[in-house]
């Protein structure tokens, strides 16, 4: 199998930039934030920013069907909140299963497997091409996974493989063959208040112009985060026809939770039920908590500022070509600095930045150290013409 390598603004913009926006939107006015709505280390219900009992909220919550348990995926917090929730559940209800939206469903057997304890960490990740697949620090989730092995407790693969995403937002659902769809059912259709917020996300794009492409691309936009929304959702139901009526615990991105919008509205088609529960970090605006954000939010205190650097992204995603030297371009992203520069499918790249490139791991390796505000050569095959084109990466504005 040919190993890929996916470098873009994902096609949803990134997993990451989607979550936060759905789940954390920002004022488009600068007011000073509203605080008064919860305190660290407290429950509230968001109707009414009402507190709530921790203890009785989660041992209702460890007997029902599904919970659901949001994040923001780089946040440090929001992983130790995830854990601590996930062993009060387990104390109330030991009968619970985990499914996490990082894994898709072809790792499943590598899940199994580490369950078994016959996989070091080191072979986990690896078997789970957890640096391809997920990319966010390992570091965060680990103690979950542990937790899981250490009390026996099942690891399931929720999503899908980001290309199936990827042909949705390029395609639309109705075009990509059902052998492609790795058995995931057409998902219920976006309730208009999710259309809406979606749009406030793909809006957000700069290149975003109101015409009937753009149109046509919101379209398909939508019909990807529905596959995402609706596979996961199958993929939990299918888990509890499995019997034994376990407690499913499902961690993804509260993006995909927010306001009953995305997963728990795909799960009421199922005929689930899931109690959602969401971090809330202390700093953010109370003015954005609606009254149906969640069942219920935990107040944490904010993440410590994150130094990593930031790595250019080209939009593409690539392959190794094996007919010939250079790197194939299985698939330019739509908006992104690779369309831009007028890189097309199908393009053979021989060489960047003067340097001959005949791995993925050496285009990702110069892309990666391309200054913001810089202009990147590209010598490509093109059919029987060589060609040469300029890959522009945008200027990054300092923080303030």
């Amino acid at each position: 199998m040919t190993r890929k390598s996916l470098l873009s603004f994902a096609t949803l913009f990134t997993a990451l930039s989607l979550s936060n926006a759905l789940a954390h939107p920002s004022n488009e006015e600068e007011k000073e934030p509203d605080l008064s709505c919860i305190q660290q280390a407290q429950w509230i219900a968001p109707k009414g920013h009402k507190p709530l009992n921790g203890y009785e909220l989660i041992k209702k919550a460890a007997h029902q069907k599904v919970v659901l348990l949001g994040e923001q995926h780089p946040d440090a917090v929001h992983h130790r909140w995830q854990l601590q929730t996930i062993t009060q559940l387990y104390s109330h209800n030991p009968n619970l299963i985990i499914g996490f939206e990082m894994f898709p469903r072809r790792v499943q057997p590598v899940l199994d497997a580490w369950g078994r304890g016959e996989l070091t960490e080191d072979e986990f990740l690896n078997q789970t091409d957890w640096e391809d697949v997920w990319k966010y620090d390992a570091n965060l989730y680990m103690p979950i996974f542990r937790f899981a092995r250490m009390n026996k407790l099942p690891i399931i693969a929720l999503n899908v493989d980001r290309s199936l995403i990827s042909d949705v937002s390029q395609n639309g659902w109705d075009k990509v063959e059902a052998s492609q769809k790795e058995g995931v059912k057409t998902p219920r259709k976006a309730l208009p208040d999710y259309k809406k917020s979606l749009k406030s996300v793909f809006s957000l794009h700069t290149h975003m112009k109101e015409d009937e492409k753009s149109k046509q691309r919101f379209n398909r936009f939508v019909q990807a985060q529905l596959t995402w929304d609706g596979a996961m959702a199958q993929k939990i139901a299918d888990v509890q026809k499995m019997g034994g009526d376990p407690l499913v615990v499902a961690i993804m991105g509260s993006g995909h939770i927010v306001n009953g919008y995305g997963v728990p509205y795909q799960l009421e088609g199922l005929g689930l039920k899931a109690t959602t529960l969401l971090p809330w970090t202390i700093g953010w605006d109370c003015r954005e908590l609606t009254p149906t954000y969640a069942d219920a939010i935990f107040g944490l205190e904010e993440m410590e500022e994150d130094d990593t650097p930031y790595k250019p992204q080209l939009g593409v995603r690539i392959e190794e070509n094996e007919k010939a030297p250079g790197v194939l371009v299985a698939q330019v992203i739509e908006e992104s600095i690779a369309e831009d520069a007028g890189l097309q499918d199908g393009d053979i790249i021989i060489s960047a930045a003067g340097l001959d490139v005949l791995k993925p791991a050496q285009l990702i390796e110069i892309i990666q150290r391309q200054a913001p505000g810089t202009w990147l050569p590209l010598e490509i095959n093109r059919g029987d013409k060589t060609i040469e084109i300029i890959a522009k990466f945008p200027q990054i504005e300092p923080s303030s």
